[in-house]
């Protein structure tokens, strides 16, 4: 086999996204310069496994991942996080002043032509922000690269993502019920062991009160999905939801309050629930701001008497802080 070169996978780094690689292979919808470039990366792949990092060949295999790992987790529009976090970008050592928008609190009085009132003032406070550093370390073995060849790296890749992007997305729902904890009255809701139509019917008119666009509740399906099957609840259904309901198991709105379910199957590797478990969240609009902090940064280390490449990802750093605890809420189950 002739060794390949640096500047030819790299070419293929830079044109192609291996994940959506992996996805046209596996529904046979190939392009003849998308074989070409599965090609260069399996030959890669199984020269590494054969003979570990040579001089000739020096791209690297986190190369490979970051550069489809990165923009997937750092451009999050197409999230469920975008819908409650202004999401933005810093640098790695920036210092970002978070202030968010004061509320109203101009008071107003009854007067007397000519004469004075007390003042009112306005405080744009200065919130402190939760910062969270995330890293995974794994490694390949030469013998799976000589066996499976891109489809090793592929499935890294996949699987990495899918770790920082759970994680990240664990955390700032984890900082949301924290944020719930202090929290009384229609805000906090306990409903025992069950939920009952008043106390959701609590949690929705909350939600619209306070909401200035399109309020959501979202939580783990075993919750979310038995929402419209609660006692009593089905003589509200007309005949088109009753249908919608069977055909899909859950409804997409609640008394005017879009349904949002989280699975309850999917959990990150660490094997925790995306979301708190027992909760039901109540989401009114955006509620602050999250910012990824720098770049992914990764390191690899070769070891030819072991025939493995040890790969650690680092520089997975974010700032959150929620300004308007006003605009969340939640209901707890015991």
């Amino acid at each position: 086999m002739s060794k390949l070169f640096t500047s030819e996978v790299a070419s293929v780094v830079a044109e192609k996204n291996i994940i959506e690689l992996s996805e046209k292979a596996r529904l046979n919808t190939l392009e003849s310069d998308d074989r070409e470039a599965i090609d260069i990366i399996d030959n890669f792949a199984r020269e590494i496994g054969t003979s570990g990092k040579s001089s000739e060949n020096t791209t690297l295999i986190s190369e490979l991942i970051k550069k489809t790992v990165e923009p997937l987790i750092f451009q999050p529009e197409t999230s469920l996080l975008f819908d409650i976090f202004d999401m933005g970008n810093v640098g790695e050592f920036d210092e970002n002043r978070y202030t968010g928008l004061p509320k109203n609190t101009i008071k107003v009085h009854d007067a007397v032509r000519g004469g004075n009132v007390p003042k009112s003032y306005v405080d744009p406070s200065l919130f402190t922000p939760v910062k969270i550093a995330l890293q995974a370390e794994t490694e390949l073995s030469y013998s799976d690269l000589r066996r499976n060849g891109w489809k090793s790296i592929s499935k890294m890749t996949e699987l990495t993502r899918e770790s920082f992007e759970q994680e990240m997305f664990s955390r700032l729902f984890a900082g949301v019920d924290s944020a719930l904890d202090a929290i009384t009255g229609d805000q906090n809701i306990s409903t025992g062991s069950a939920l009952t139509p008043a106390n959701a019917d609590l949690l929705a008119r909350y939600l619209r009160d306070m909401s200035e666009g399109n309020p959501f509740m979202v939580g783990l399906s075993k919750y979310i999905d038995t929402m419209t099957k609660m006692s009593g609840y089905e003589t509200y259904l007309s005949d088109d939801l009753k249908n919608e309901l069977n055909r899909v198991g859950r409804l997409a709105m609640y008394d005017g309050v879009a349904l949002s379910s989280i699975p309850t199957a999917k959990k990150t590797a660490k094997g925790q629930t995306l979301v708190p478990d027992k909760r039901i969240f109540g989401i009114a609009g955006k509620i602050g701001e999250a910012n990824m902090r720098g770049e992914m940064r990764m390191y690899e280390t070769y070891d030819n008497n072991a025939e493995k490449v040890s790969l650690k990802f680092t520089g997975f750093d974010f700032d959150y802080v929620i300004y308007y605890v006003d605009k969340i809420a939640r209901i707890t189950f015991s």
